[in-house]
């Protein structure tokens, strides 16, 4: 497989599919696990976690009544939980008018509370931390591809 390059990060090719009369190059988006070390947007997005609302810059092409993430001709291939972020991330700041207060803090710990209910219990303070780190990454990963900035 080739590698593309995504804004700031070298991506897996995993196929080349046709949309709408388009080629567009499917590229696998690492989740926070898969990332070798810290994303290059980290120290950004760990300084500006309370403050930081992200504008959603990547197209989001609906295919057979999902929602694929796009950037120019890339599709972006994510895991489900990643890719319930990315959505909740544009829904929150892209297709809504957000509250003044509401930042990318608000949506990671909706995230974690979403997870919380999935999984039907509490989440003790350590592992709430490291998942808020966890979402913190993912958080970074879609800026460095630009999905985000």
């Amino acid at each position: 497989m080739t590698k593309e390059r995504v804004n700031q990060l070298e991506l897996e090719v995993e196929a080349i599919v046709e949309v709408d009369g388009k080629e567009y190059k499917v590229v696998t988006v690492p989740t926070a696990e898969e990332y070798t070390g810290f994303p290059p947007s980290w120290e950004f997005v760990k300084a500006n976690m309370l403050k930081w609302k992200p504008y959603f810059k990547a197209k989001m092409l609906n295919f057979n009544g999902q929602l694929i993430p796009a950037l120019e001709n890339v599709l972006l291939n994510m895991e489900e939980n990643m890719y319930e972020f990315l959505l909740d991330i544009y829904y929150t700041f892209k297709v809504n008018r957000p509250s003044i207060e509401t930042n990318i803090s608000t949506v990671i710990t909706r995230q974690i509370e979403r997870l919380e209910e999935k999984l039907n219990r509490t989440f003790n303070e350590k592992e709430r931390t490291d998942l808020y780190i966890k979402y913190g990454i993912e958080a970074a990963i879609l800026k460095d591809i630009g999905v985000i900035n």
